[in-house]
């Protein structure tokens, strides 16, 4: 047997024998199987399922999904980050209900389309839901493949990339072949193999600290056989995230509500936050410090303080901006980097006050 075969057969035993019990894992919606890996981007999967979950009880479909407010997908996006993704999602499914009737596209092209869908997320699509021999290589899969087949190219770079793609493809089971009852037979799909090489990366083959001997690939792994398996893959070095200084005043009126701002710049776009500077129309009685917190982006990062304000009303919010009463904030998509912030504003209105220092 030749080694691709070698490989394919103990990757696809291993991954139906140890994969995880998840949601998006039994079944081949396409829709389910398109938000799940929306989701898995910049995500664990462990911290996803419950989001995932309450996300398809909202929006359990293409057409759900395209019909609704983007504040209210925001909402139930709130604590995943990233929500460039939501918004993505939420046009893409409007585009797919007006001009592929809801049906979530099995065309390459017409997926590559869509917002938010790169080559990753259309070959996860198409090889989990529908069967095709497209390969999906995201991070996990760069790793497995660096290591597997000894590749030093830097995975940073676009050849890295072609080259696992290449590799994956040439690993994949023929298209979805029907057994004699109909149904498809146990192991043969290519989204077996999809998955069976993103768990492989998840679970075995970690980036620090590769679990060689759990791996069904061991025996057939070039860099562990040179003993390069902890070097590999190369990788650029990340720049250095840029340092913000952030004050977050929570400005309670006399009525316990609190002025929230909705944001127009492109980071956190459309999501409510807690303002950094007193905004016109109001006027701030009483300040006083209450905890520090620390939020890294992508390329960011936010150095909070916190100030716990009474204010008063003196002119009209501006359109962006309201004062939210207990009721109307909980409704409000307000980002995790001031998940911090939320309980003392909740105290406060009740009467009490906290000062801490917490990174997030």
């Amino acid at each position: 047997m030749s080694g691709p075969s070698l490989l394919q057969t103990a990757l696809l035993s291993w991954y139906l024998a140890h994969s995880r019990d998840l949601p998006f894992r039994n079944t081949r919606d396409p829709y389910a199987i398109w938000v799940s890996e929306i989701m898995a981007q910049q995500t664990r999967i462990t911290a996803l399922l419950p989001y995932f979950e309450r996300f398809m009880r909202i929006f359990p479909d293409v057409g759900a999904l395209a019909a609704a407010d983007e504040h209210d997908v925001l909402k139930a996006w709130e604590g995943l980050g990233y929500y460039s993704r939501a918004r993505c999602l939420r046009r893409a499914a409007q585009i797919v209900a007006r001009e592929h009737g809801g049906v979530v596209p099995d065309d390459p092209a017409a997926l590559r389309r869509l917002p938010g869908v790169g080559d990753y997320t259309a070959g996860a699509i198409l090889s989990i839901a529908y069967g095709r021999r497209e390969p999906a290589v995201d991070g996990n899969v760069l790793r497995v493949h660096a290591r597997i087949a000894n590749d030093d190219t830097d995975v940073t770079r676009p050849e890295a990339k072609q080259k696992a793609r290449a590799w994956v493809y040439d690993l994949m089971p023929e298209e979805d072949v029907p057994e004699s009852g109909g149904g498809l037979a146990a192991g043969r799909r290519p989204g077996d193999m999809t998955q069976a090489l993103m768990e492989l990366g998840a679970l075995v083959c970690l980036p620090k600290t590769p679990r060689c001997e759990e791996c069904p690939a061991q025996s057939l792994c070039a860099a562990r056989a040179a003993g390069r398996e902890r070097s590999l893959p190369v990788k650029s070095p990340k720049k250095p995230h840029r340092v913000e200084i952030r004050p977050v005043l929570l400005l309670i009126d006399p009525e316990g509500r609190v002025y929230m701002r909705r944001r127009g710049e492109v980071l956190l776009c459309g999501l409510w936050e807690f303002p950094a500077q007193a905004p016109e129309g109001v006027e701030i009685l009483s300040q006083t410090p209450c905890g520090q917190a620390t939020h890294t982006f992508t390329h960011i990062k936010w150095e909070m303080e916190g100030f716990l304000c009474r204010a008063v009303q003196t002119g009209q919010p501006p359109e962006e901006a309201v004062w939210a009463d207990a009721a109307l904030f909980e409704t409000l998509a307000v980002p995790a980097a001031f998940r911090f912030f939320t309980p003392i504003l909740r105290s406060a209105q009740n009467g009490g006050q906290g000062v801490s220092r917490r990174r997030l």
